[in-house]
């Protein structure tokens, strides 16, 4: 009986479109954040991406680049030039980076079936009760430790490098097939690729490495016994060769010169405590691949602690690494395809575990994506073989889908708190609420959303757990720098200046809230030191020129100012500083054309604009006052300061009716605020309205108890009126 072409090529799709929607109903909510923590500066600020003319910076620079900083110890240019192109075809939206990576998620899926397949055909692995490599290839697409690298964009990096590694793996047990079979052709074109498939995981990140250990371990497990001499030493060679362009790029062999205790505590323990630590998050890793529960997107200092003595989490982890090597041998000797599978999880996960050597994070799940291949594996074919002795193939599927659809669920979960900043790092919180880093990055989500009381809380406790954490300390001076609480924000600006002195942004925000306290002087003394270690610090000059302004200096706060605009000419809060300031020293003319050049690069600003209308006022041209104050009213006309300044204007033009008007809607835009209401009365009084001038004057004074607004002459002519009204 033949078979039509059409059932034939159908039958061998089936299980392709079978994990093609199993990955699509697992993880689709991948697509709907924008993006998230890292996506920020590696995506959204990165320069590096920003157009593929950038390539030869892509390969000669480190891993992110914004203005003239770049990261100096990691690099990855393949996952660079992935996202520029990537954005040079779908633009700057998170969508199109998203989609892109979930197909990559689907690419490697499709792999880790392609090597179950070639394991399964070229080791007699016949099925009891299903197919084990679509059954491990399921488990892999809707496992929930694979959603951290689906839900930021900067999961690019995991998803490039296990399809490198499992492509390098394919390809040579492809050539090996090829060479084992007379007549079939040479293998080399196909061990070409695996090498050139090393090379494109590596250069994708790190953890690659191993992409040739895993093949040859592959090979072994299938029973050939011949060393692959000759594709050893082309591996060998192309990693020699990218670490020679990574080094002549970033000067460095190594993933990561310092490490901060924050991020990683095993970078600073001693040897015993840092493999116990590294042991115990061992025994993290298995219960987020066998029991995936209770996610979190950060496990820096202290959601670990160092472990010091004998402990529980330890031992386990000990435990799994000595009963997986023992098992692996044991496999290996019997067949070789489990152990193979145990193997892999092993191999994959020695670069990353921090037994060896510490990595930049002390635990992170998306460092599971590439190990997690071998333990599918190895649980399709456990489960397959188990299930096999028991009577019931229906009850056996039946378990499998419950599984799939177990773990397919906690995946969908999960994702539904990948939606921003905020709620991943609030989920983090929850999980891990001793990770100093997870309630720093909460605090920050929760200032972005105006929520400053969570956020102060969310840093006191960041500061709790890591009393050393200086960001912290920082980001909770400027909270309450803020909310003009100076004595808070002072305290702790010196925190963090304390813990690092030569950081240039800590030095000037302390000297900013100085300024905010009342204490300019020490404030320069401090800009003078951040000067000396940046001399193109233009927020420093800018701070100083407010120093120097508050210290009744106009002329050499105008000077620091035009230091500002000199080294960011494109900057028009530094154009309205130095108005401000010539303003001050007498210059109104001067002052006129810096708030013009502001204007120039924001013209909508209604501060610029009252700032040149004052300019001109001062000036003498009361007609360019007014038509630059109409027009800022024009375009906000619920500004109560424009209203304000305008009715001032129309009184120096002499439109006195005009004028009070305005100052009457200066008044009810802001009700609380004596001074348009002190205008307004001595305006009245002027235009002969005695008693409107008084309950203009009275509603100014009840506003102004300290008498800030109400000067002596205010207060006799309000004293007068009273006097008047009684008679």
């Amino acid at each position: 009986m033949s078979v039509r072409p059409g059932k034939v090529a159908t039958g061998y799709l089936r299980p392709y479109l079978l994990l093609l929607l199993a990955c699509l109903a697992a993880n689709l909510g991948s697509l709907a954040p924008g993006f998230i923590f890292d996506d920020h500066k590696i995506v959204e600020q990165n320069d590096l991406i920003r157009d593929l003319s950038r390539l030869p910076d892509i390969f000669a620079r480190g891993y992110w680049s914004s203005g003239e900083r770049s990261v100096p110890n990691l690099y990855r240019p393949l996952t660079i030039l992935s996202l520029a192109a990537n954005r040079a075809l779908f633009g700057d939206r998170a969508f199109g980076f998203r989609l892109v990576n979930l197909l990559l998620h689907v690419l490697v899926t499709f792999l880790v079936f392609a090597l179950g397949r070639r394991l399964q055909a070229a080791s007699a692995w016949t099925s009891r009760v299903a197919d084990p490599a679509l059954l491990a290839a399921l488990l892999f697409a809707v496992h929930p430790a694979h959603t951290e690298v689906l839900g930021m964009v900067v999961g690019r990096a995991e998803l490039l490098a296990a399809a490198g590694s499992l492509g390098c793996v394919l390809a040579f047990l492809l050539g090996r097939e090829r060479e084992a079979r007379p007549g079939a052709g040479g293998p080399w074109a196909l061990y070409a690729l695996a090498v050139a498939c090393f090379i494109f995981g590596f250069l994708a990140k790190e953890n690659a490495v191993v992409a040739p250990l895993l093949a040859v371990m592959a090979d072994r497990a299938l029973e050939r016994r011949a060393f692959p001499r000759r594709f050893a030493l082309a591996a060998g060679t192309a990693l020699l060769a990218v670490f020679g362009l990574r080094f002549a790029a970033i000067g460095s062999l190594r993933s990561l010169e310092f490490v901060s205790d924050v991020d990683n505590p095993i970078a600073h323990a001693a040897f015993l405590p840092a493999r116990l630590t590294a042991l115990k998050v061992i025994a993290g890793y298995a219960r987020l691949l066998v029991f995936p529960r209770r996610f979190s997107v950060d496990y820096s200092f202290d959601a670990i602690p160092v472990v010091r003595g004998p402990d529980p989490g330890a031992l386990l982890g000990g435990a799994l690494v000595l009963g997986c090597a023992l098992a692996a041998w044991i496999g290996w000797r019997r067949g070789g395809t489990v152990a193979f599978a145990l193997a892999w999880i092993g191999v994959a996960l020695a670069p990353v575990a921090n037994l060896f050597f510490p990595i930049g994070t002390i635990m992170a799940e998306r460092l599971l994506y590439l190990p997690s291949v071998g333990l599918c594996l190895a649980a399709a074919l456990l489960f397959d073989r188990a299930w096999g002795r028991i009577p019931g193939v229906g009850v056996a599927r039946g378990a499998a889908a419950v599984l799939l659809l177990a773990l397919a669920g906690q995946s969908v979960a999960r994702l539904r708190e990948w939606r921003d900043d905020y709620t991943i790092f609030k989920a983090a919180v929850a999980a891990a609420p001793r990770s100093a880093r997870a309630l720093f990055s909460y605090g920050a989500a929760c200032e972005k959303r105006g929520e400053d009381e969570e956020a102060i809380g969310a840093y006191v406790r960041a500061v709790e757990v890591f009393p050393a954490f200086s960001d912290a300390h920082y980001n909770l001076g400027g909270v309450y720098a803020r909310r003009r609480s100076w004595d808070r924000a002072v305290g702790h600006y010196r925190e963090a200046v304390r813990q690092q002195p030569g950081n240039v942004q800590f030095l000037v925000n302390l000297a900013s809230a100085l300024n905010g306290q009342g204490r300019p002087s020490e404030a320069v003394r401090l800009l003078q030191s951040a000067l000396d270690l940046d001399p193109r610090s233009d927020r420093a000059y800018s701070v100083l020129g407010a120093s120097r302004l508050a210290m009744g200096d106009a002329g050499a706060a105008a000077q620091a100012y035009g230091e500002a605009l000199r080294i960011d000419p494109a900057n028009p809060d530094y154009y309205r500083n130095l108005g401000l300031a010539q303003a001050q020293a007498g210059d109104p003319r001067a002052a006129a054309g810096s708030f013009r050049q502001g204007l120039a690069l924001r013209p909508d600003d209604p501060d610029l604009a009252i700032g040149l209308a004052t300019a001109l006022l001062d000036s003498a041209d009361a007609a360019g006052a007014l038509e630059a104050l109409r027009r800022v009213v024009a375009a906000h006309p619920d500004h109560p300061v424009s209203r304000f300044h305008l009715a001032r204007a129309l009184e120096r033009a002499g439109d006195l009716t005009e004028s009070a008007a305005q100052y009457r809607e200066a008044i009810r835009l802001a009700p609380g605020v004596p001074i348009p209401e002190r205008a307004l009365g001595l305006l009245l009084y002027r235009m002969g309205d005695r008693e409107g001038a008084r309950a203009a004057l009275e509603r100014a004074g009840n506003l102004d108890p300290e008498g800030k607004v109400m000067d002596a002459e205010s207060r006799r002519l309000l004293e007068t009126l009273r006097r008047g009204s009684r008679r």
